[in-house]
């Protein structure tokens, strides 16, 4: 398994571990909240604010901490380029990413034509983000094993 397999394995259970993590503390804080499910955007949107920031704080730490890992066992230094190979790779999964995104983003906005509680779409929409990220983890990791 390469670098960049290992890197990317690394990521997906961590956003699997920390999105699930976050996901049982914003339901959580909800109930105890006790919010009308009818009137919550405030709560809601905080909820999303704040996501957006844990991701990118938590997958820097991952980042550093698997660099030491991965020069402590392997004792070479992680590659300091990216070559095309990786690159393609790269811009496929985020493709493959805001696909995801684009679609849950959509399903999201039809639960509000649809006259569904605004609950609802933001669930879908902290869901469809945590997909989405899964999805573009797992890609990588496929493009890295069979090629492009």
């Amino acid at each position: 398994m390469s670098f960049r397999e290992r890197e990317n394995f690394v990521y997906l259970i961590s956003n699997i571990v920390v999105s699930t993590g976050y996901f049982l503390y914003v339901a959580q804080r909800y109930v105890a909240l006790g919010l009308d499910p009818s009137n919550d955007f405030s709560f809601w949107g905080s909820a999303i604010l704040v996501f957006v920031p844990v991701f990118v704080v938590t997958r820097i730490i991952i980042r550093i901490i698997f660099s030491i890992i991965e020069a402590i066992i392997t004792r070479r230094e992680e590659p300091d380029f990216l070559d095309e190979f990786d690159k393609i790779v790269e811009l496929k999964a985020t493709q493959n990413f805001y696909h995801v995104f684009m679609l849950g983003f959509f399903i999201s906005i039809f639960t509000l034509v649809l006259d569904m509680p605004p609950f609802l779409m933001f669930n879908i929409l902290m869901l469809t983000m945590i997909i989405a990220r899964i999805v573009g983890d797992i890609s990588r990791i496929m493009f890295y094993q069979r090629g492009v």
